[in-house]
């Protein structure tokens, strides 16, 4: 017999009551693990009647065992009972003093659970959706950057200007004595690319071929300690100058960068288009699905324990460090490619995980209010998806994956789509397009 009280939205307190009977029962289940080990003369340890064991030492050293037997089957069958969606062990609370043999005994189960999800909002909601529409604009600029992309640099005879490249020896100097990393031959320096000290490029405009000149600079406050702040002088020769060479579009560029089935201009600038649709579709879509799940958040507030946050935030960490293995490097370097440290990765772990649970538990409440159905067809579908993939029969398929399973993951998808489908607002342009535009 037992009683449930809840506790919060994600707590709830089982009262168990384990009768005479069973905790009986549960004495002379345990009696043989127990009493394995007890020596008696006459007796063969673990060959002791259970008679003569609770004459000679009564019934007392049986109590542990049998009461975690007790509780432990006790326990299942309230919370099949009470159909609990626990989420951790519970607490366990119990009068150890009020256990004996021949009479029942009580206690408590605190525990988490499943934490309630009440949909306040789920349909309806308005935020900015980004245009998938691909401009002709957009087309060119691509387009321009690929040209710019194959440029070949050419020598020039004229002066060096802003995006061409210069082949220089320099040497630095501060305070009259040179110092490491100060030095280099033959290096190519694209001018106006803010490679290099603030203020050296610049120097290096008008200068042609054979030039040499000393350029002043000042390191920046934000350098290595030795330089920074410090005033330098480099000793500079250039050797050539050159600029950037763009191919005009036409087909001989196009045959060139041997794209299949893409040979004319017009074919050319179909791809290009093609190419930033399907980019700007996975953007907008990234986009949306952050805004929504953002909103369905918010508006639909959720207490998650936080044993459910530790543990999903445990495999996340888990993941990342296979991550760090499989690029073989060490998990603190990892993190610092990242910007993070291992406190400010732990917290923002934490955060990952209880967004996503609360994500999971708001497309499965709307899953079970919305009731979706799903055709016995559809299921066969996925059951060949999923053969297909894995290059298995479907009948392996099935072995692998219950019907339940299948039949959740498409309620999901459709419960996805769903929210998708009735939520979000189209962002109305501030000004009409231009026709370069369109």
């Amino acid at each position: 017999m037992s009683q449930l009280e809840k506790l919060s939205s994600n707590q709830v307190k089982l009262t168990i009551e384990v009768s005479k009977e069973v905790f009986n029962e549960a004495i002379v289940k345990v009696y043989p693990e127990v009493s394995k080990d007890t020596k008696l003369d006459g007796f063969r340890p673990g060959k002791i009647p259970m008679n003569i064991f609770i004459t000679h030492f009564g019934y007392a050293p049986l109590y542990e065992e049998a009461v975690n037997e007790a509780i432990n089957n006790s326990y299942i069958a309230a919370v099949r009972e009470h159909n609990v969606n626990i989420v951790d062990y519970p607490k366990i609370d119990l009068d150890f003093s009020s256990v004996e043999h021949d009479k029942g005994f009580t206690y408590s189960a605190t525990v988490f659970v499943m934490p309630d999800v009440e949909l306040v909002k789920y349909t309806g909601i308005e935020f900015p959706v980004k245009s998938k529409r691909v401009t002709k604009k957009e087309v060119s600029a691509e387009i321009e950057k690929e040209l710019k992309n194959h440029a070949e640099n050419v020598l020039k005879e004229g002066p060096a200007e802003l995006g061409d490249i210069v082949i220089i020896d320099f040497e630095g100097f501060v305070d009259g004595k040179t110092f490491e990393g100060g030095k280099a031959e033959n290096y190519e320096l694209e001018l106006g690319s803010g490679s290099f000290i603030p203020g050296f490029e610049d120097q290096l405009l008008g200068m042609k071929e054979g030039a040499e000149l000393d350029v002043n600079v000042t390191f920046p406050e934000k350098y290595t300690e030795e330089l920074a702040g410090k005033d330098a002088t480099f000793k500079v020769k250039v050797h050539e100058v050159k600029n950037k060479e763009v191919p005009a579009l036409n087909e001989e560029f196009v045959k060139e960068l041997e794209i299949e089935n893409v040979n004319t201009v017009e074919e050319y600038q179909a791809h290009i288009e093609k190419k930033l649709k399907e980019e700007k579709e996975k953007v907008v879509e990234d986009d949306f699905m952050m805004n929504l799940f953002k909103n369905l958040t918010e508006l639909n507030p959720i207490d998650v324990p936080a044993v459910m946050i530790d543990r999903y935030a445990s495999e996340l960490e888990d993941n990342y460090k296979k991550q760090a293995q499989q690029y073989n490097i060490p998990f603190e370097m990892f993190l610092q490619f990242q910007g993070l440290n291992e406190e400010t990765f732990k917290e923002r772990t934490r955060i990952q995980a209880e967004n996503q649970i609360k994500i999971d538990l708001i497309i499965e409440a709307v899953q079970k209010k919305e009731d979706f159905k799903v055709s016995e067809k559809a299921i066969e579908v996925e059951f060949q998806t999923l053969a297909d993939a894995n290059k298995i029969t479907v009948e392996k398929a099935k072995e692998h994956v219950s019907v339940e399973d299948v039949k959740y993951h498409l309620q999901r998808g459709l419960a996805i789509d769903f929210l998708k489908a009735n939520n979000g607002k189209v962002k109305k342009a501030k000004s009409e397009k231009t026709k370069e535009e369109k």
